[in-house]
């Protein structure tokens, strides 16, 4: 009993240098700069579709597919730290280089867009569609005339610090089939939906640190199936690159 009090004093300084060690440590706040761990490519990347993933709700909480649909109550999700952000538009990519289709992300990975509407940014599926499947949407023959449809499905979690109304993030997400190409844009489907993609809902309104589902109905030339995927502007900052599968 006589020997604890020395044993205390004798913590105290060991404990105050490993205090000091940790304070010299590297700093974990800026998601600039380091890329996301890359997922896995799932069964739900291009090709035939595979089940109810390329028709979740419209809202679910990162990386999965429950959730309130539309405008209904989305999952939390808290802020990224830099090393699960995903990798900002400049920074470094998983390959050491900036995010480009010369080095994409992986077709499921998070990438974190720091353009004038902050978000993290996951693609879900790329699944090819049918002229059948989409005859509900009412497409004019011009329209559809050699193309095929493609389901795309990504998750969005706001990051602006504040709430957002409305927010159709599929009108900026574009598929190219080439490299560089001027890609193809989201085809109008307002307000409108089919079982393999719920394109039409509205989305309501998504608060600060949810995530929401939104697919969109991509009508790509026939005999080019997509090979990238992009987010942004390039009149905002560098989009996001992915590649398709």
């Amino acid at each position: 009993m006589t020997k604890l009090p020395g044993t205390l004093r004798a913590a105290v300084p060991l404990a105050a240098l490993a205090l000091a060690l940790t304070a010299c440590g590297p700093e974990n706040d800026d998601p600039a700069v380091v890329a996301a761990p890359t997922a896995a490519p799932t069964a739900a990347a291009t090709g035939a579709p595979t089940g109810p993933a390329a028709s979740a709700p419209a809202s679910a909480p990162a990386g999965t597919a429950g959730g309130a649909a539309g405008g209904g109550t989305a999952t939390a999700n808290p802020v990224p730290s830099a090393a699960t952000s995903g990798n900002p538009i400049g920074g470094a990519s998983g390959g050491g280089g900036r995010i480009s289709f010369e080095t994409p992300l992986a077709p499921t990975a998070t990438g974190s867009y720091l353009g004038r509407t902050k978000a993290d940014v996951t693609p879900v599926s790329v699944v090819r569609g049918t002229a059948a499947e989409i005859a509900a949407y009412n497409f004019k023959p011009a329209d559809t005339a050699g193309r095929t449809p493609y389901y795309v499905t990504v998750d969005f979690t706001n990051r602006t610090g504040a709430a957002l109304q409305d927010e159709y993030f599929m009108m900026r997400f574009k598929v190219h089939t080439e490299p560089r190409g001027t890609g193809v844009l989201a085809a109008p489907t307002v307000l409108k939906s089919v079982p393999q993609c719920d394109s039409g809902k509205k989305p309501g309104t998504l608060a600060d640190g949810r995530t929401q589902r939104q697919c969109a109905v991509y009508l790509v030339p026939d005999g080019t199936p997509p090979q990238f995927l992009a987010f942004g502007s390039v009149l905002d900052t560098q989009p996001l690159i992915w590649k398709a599968g």
